[in-house]
């Protein structure tokens, strides 16, 4: 196979990996905050996922390139953006 070949699919392999850890950001980000919102009783559940949390993206910073860490990084801060944020007062009552 000519080299341009493989130049592509490392190039598709290298956006489907930024991509693929956006996702995973963004859903890890989700399950964190939401236990972390139900567990507010016991704190011992809320020192696990903190810490838990910050062995991953220690793990990820150590493991991974600087560019997927980067897109993890953006999927957590766009779930922390959109489900960390208090919901205003009116929206609360239409829900229930």
């Amino acid at each position: 196979m000519p080299p341009i070949v493989y130049d592509i699919l490392d190039l598709l392999g290298a956006l489907i990996r930024l991509l693929g850890m956006a996702v995973f950001g963004l859903g890890a980000g989700w399950f964190v905050l939401e236990v972390f919102r139900k567990g507010q009783q016991v704190w011992q559940l809320q020192l696990a996922l903190f810490l838990g949390f910050c062995g991953l993206a220690i793990a990820l910073a150590y493991f991974t390139t600087a560019g997927a860490l980067g897109a993890f990084g953006i999927g957590v801060g766009v779930a922390m953006f959109v489900w960390g944020m208090p919901k205003p007062k009116g929206k609360e009552k239409e829900e229930d």
